[in-house]
């Protein structure tokens, strides 16, 4: 461990990936955000972007598994069952006719939100027929009972799989520990029970709430005017039903720290620290805790990947997550470790976290910190289907329309003491949930650390 700051500074100062490169250099963003709500409440966000001839349309509906009452899994089973069959088209005829048209179409369900994403060339004659198909399958889906009965059986199946996954296991621990009695503590939102009970009218009743137009966000980008866009967005939000928006959620249990430990056969164990972060994306403070996180676990050459891989060659690698949510959120940490050493590199990870906390980042590591944040958002705005995901990200944080073009320039106004304050404002270690999913041995203490 280091004792001083002084000592800090010689081992991270001198970073071999800012080197020869002019820190103080940033690109800058232009990028045009139009926005507006159609007639029927949806609001759009839009960008032209003429290189290609491709549209990219995201629809964001707050159809997530926080929204589950009851039976649990019926959010989930409402978006699994869009693309088995329509009010027009069966299953099989919606696949072919995309891939006819070349089209892709996508979907994802989150714990806040539910996810439909289209991709189709610009061309009318591609477009248009494209996203009627796109439109019908959101918006008058069949619900067959011959189809419910097989994404049912394949929903527990995944389920199933995500339970054994040792890192997705100790992330659904986490949750449930320090959101425990709150939608928050369901974060695989499924139970077989809940599955098994879900009928075709949970389905109906569901899509006709939470699939409404007044429930969504959508994002469009591509090679569309301004009017061609406004268009498209009036015909997918006409068709959707009407009327109702989520409530926000209830504020998350006050935290309470925690050591859990799941029993599992394997080689090797899933570590998790996990700390509640009730800062909200679109918080004047977020993009410090963000330059936080990076410095300390994004890269080899973050703090934690030097002392927990490349000096004592504990873990292939460890990484920091900020997950912000509407009513409050995480900071974690995650690595695989041998199993005789989970508690000695938790001990360990703490160790490192506090003296974080106390001491901040050095100026170098903020600058190399900075860039890695430039190259990412730069790559983002660069191709249409990463903005219009990273577009559609924002705008559910609620942040601004002009937050790509201002965020480089706010990042890069942070000194030290802005990160290290905003750390000691919303990280408290007193608070920590420490998961480990592995197998039980005695545990060993860790290798000394290479110079």
């Amino acid at each position: 461990m280091h004792d001083s700051t002084a000592t800090q500074n010689s081992i991270y100062g001198g970073l071999v990936s800012a080197q020869g490169l002019d820190l103080d250099q940033f690109e800058s963003i232009l990028t045009q955000v139009q926005a507006w709500t159609t007639e029927a409440g949806t609001n759009v966000k839009f960008v032209e972007a003429r290189g290609l001839p491709i549209v990219d349309v995201i629809l964001r509906f707050r159809a997530g598994t926080v929204q589950d009452t009851a039976p649990p899994g019926l959010a989930a089973l409402t978006l699994y069952m869009l693309d088995e069959g329509s009010q027009q088209y069966t299953a099989t005829q919606q696949a072919e006719h995309l891939e006819r048209l070349g089209a892709i179409f996508e979907k994802q369900i989150r714990l806040e939100h539910a996810t439909l994403s289209l991709r189709s060339l610009s061309s009318p004659a591609v477009l248009e027929p494209a996203l009627a198909l796109f439109t019908d399958l959101v918006a008058h889906p069949a619900f067959l009972s011959s189809a419910l009965e097989k994404v049912k059986e394949q929903l527990l199946q995944n389920s199933a799989l995500r339970d054994r996954h040792p890192v997705l296991r100790a992330r659904s621990e986490a949750f449930r520990h320090l959101f425990s009695g709150h939608p928050y503590g369901r974060p695989l939102g499924s139970t077989e029970q809940g599955v098994t009970a879900v009928t075709q009218d949970d389905l109906r009743t569901f899509h006709q709430r939470a699939y409404s137009a007044s429930n969504l966000e959508m994002v469009v980008v591509g090679d569309l005017s301004l009017t061609e866009a406004q268009a498209l967005s009036r015909q997918i939000s006409l068709a959707l039903p009407r009327g109702w928006s989520a409530a926000d959620l209830p504020t998350v249990p006050a935290a309470t720290g925690a050591t859990l430990k799941v029993e599992q056969p394997g080689a090797s164990s899933a570590a998790l620290l996990a700390l509640p972060l009730n800062v909200p994306a679109n918080d004047p403070e977020f993009p410090a805790l963000v330059l936080a996180s990076n410095v300390l676990g994004e890269g080899l050459e973050s703090r934690l990947m030097v002392e927990l891989r490349q000096r004592r060659g504990l873990t292939y690698g460890v990484q920091t997550r900020m997950a912000p949510l509407r009513a409050g959120g995480l900071f974690t940490v995650e690595w695989e470790v041998a199993p005789a050493h989970v508690q000695g590199s938790q001990d360990l990870v703490v160790t490192l976290l506090r003296d974080f906390i106390e001491q901040g980042p050095t100026q170098a590591e903020l600058q190399v910190a900075r860039k890695q944040l430039e190259g990412q958002l730069l790559r983002g705005v660069a191709q249409n289907k990463h903005l219009a995901g990273l577009l559609s990200e924002l705008t559910h944080q609620g942040q601004p329309d002009d937050h790509l073009n201002t965020y480089l320039e706010r990042i890069n106004r942070l000194t030290p003491a802005d990160v290290r304050a905003a750390m000691q404002r919303h990280l408290d270690l007193n608070y920590s949930v420490h998961v480990s999913v592995g197998p039980s041995v005695e545990q060993q203490p860790l290798p000394a650390p290479h110079q």
